[in-house]
């Protein structure tokens, strides 16, 4: 062969067949899929409700003396809320107290005179009676008294006062509502499917706003019967408000782990979906990439379950499959 043709066969050689110029390779992360014990769970939209909700209100038709809360504002148990006008019922007591106490002078004096029997013992017995009826009689104006100032039933939050002072109150006016806020039920309707499964002092989890964390809680009440129309049954839970800024009303969704089992989960980043189908990328013979339809299961903490479509020893692309397609050549990181 003539040199010159032999160089410039070996030229061509090594230009097409040296490794820079074959395909460059697609830089990917891949693993195996991880064998974990997980939860099915139930999710269920939910409410926020008050631990405790009264309404405020008198027992007694009354002027509004003081109001002795701010709207909003925390109170203790016992805490008087609302005094009302009590002038009368003060003039009263101060009235019978005092003839009380001239009764319990003259009783001590006949109690003397009856030990040395210069009186009868129905003199005697007649002002003891008298002392009863007096202090009995005070018992009954101090608890009228006390029904004019209305107290908190348990620590709270009171909401907006419908009264100002001055007002005239009648038995069953709201002047105001008392919420105990620190524990908080959720209230939830399950399927009557799940009636077996969610059984009091089960664990669940409570999903609110991207702003707050979630919080977990524990079922407290599940209610033994089915409503025959929307065939669902009631559960309460109680969750502990810390912060505060969970208010009664509010709507979530609550997530209840249910059985325990073991499935295969690869990060979710692996997933493409197409139409609803889910697909992933797998790395085969020679870092070939193969697409693989999979069917998934539940989603928890950045992994998702797959049911079926792979293997345990397959390699999983799970970065980097918006660079790859069927057919591609890649390195793993």
């Amino acid at each position: 062969m003539n040199p010159k043709f032999a160089k410039l066969f070996f030229l061509l050689l090594f230009f097409f067949f040296h490794p820079t110029r074959s395909e460059t390779l697609i830089s990917v992360s891949a693993q195996k899929p991880k064998l974990k014990e997980i939860y099915d769970e139930l999710k269920l939209p939910a409410t926020v409700l008050a631990n405790e909700n009264i309404k405020v209100t008198s027992v007694v038709s009354e002027k509004i003396k003081k109001i002795q809360f701010e709207e909003g504002g925390f109170v203790k148990r016992n805490q008087i809320l609302i005094e009302l006008v009590d002038n009368e019922e003060q003039a009263i007591f101060k009235q019978v107290n005092a003839e009380l106490e001239e009764t319990e002078k003259n009783y001590k004096r006949a109690l003397k005179l009856s030990s040395k029997g210069n009186i009868s013992q129905s003199v005697l017995d007649k002002r003891l009676m008298i002392k009863k009826k007096l202090t009995g009689k005070i018992e009954e104006i101090k608890a009228r008294i006390e029904d004019l100032k209305i107290k908190a039933p348990f620590d709270g939050y009171t909401g907006v006062r419908n009264f100002s002072e001055g007002s005239f109150v009648r038995p069953g006016d709201v002047i105001t509502r008392l919420y105990d806020i620190k524990t908080l039920k959720i209230q939830a309707f399950a399927p009557e499917s799940f009636s077996e499964q969610i059984q009091p002092n089960l664990s669940f989890n409570v999903e609110f706003d991207s702003k707050t964390p979630d919080i977990n809680g524990k079922i407290s009440v599940v209610d033994p019967a089915v409503d025959s129309k929307t065939q669902t049954f009631k559960i309460i839970g109680k969750i502990s408000n810390i912060t505060n800024k969970i208010k009664p009303g509010m709507m979530v969704k609550i997530k209840i782990p249910l059985k325990k089992r073991k499935a295969f989960l690869v990060k979710e980043g692996a997933i493409l979906s197409q139409d609803d189908i889910s697909f992933v990328y797998l790395v085969v013979n020679k870092n070939e990439i193969s697409k693989k339809r999979v069917e998934i299961g539940i989603r928890n903490k950045g992994m998702v379950e797959i049911l079926d479509g792979i293997y345990h020893n397959d390699l999983i692309v799970y970065e980097g499959i918006n660079k790859i397609q069927k057919g591609s050549k890649v390195k793993i990181k």
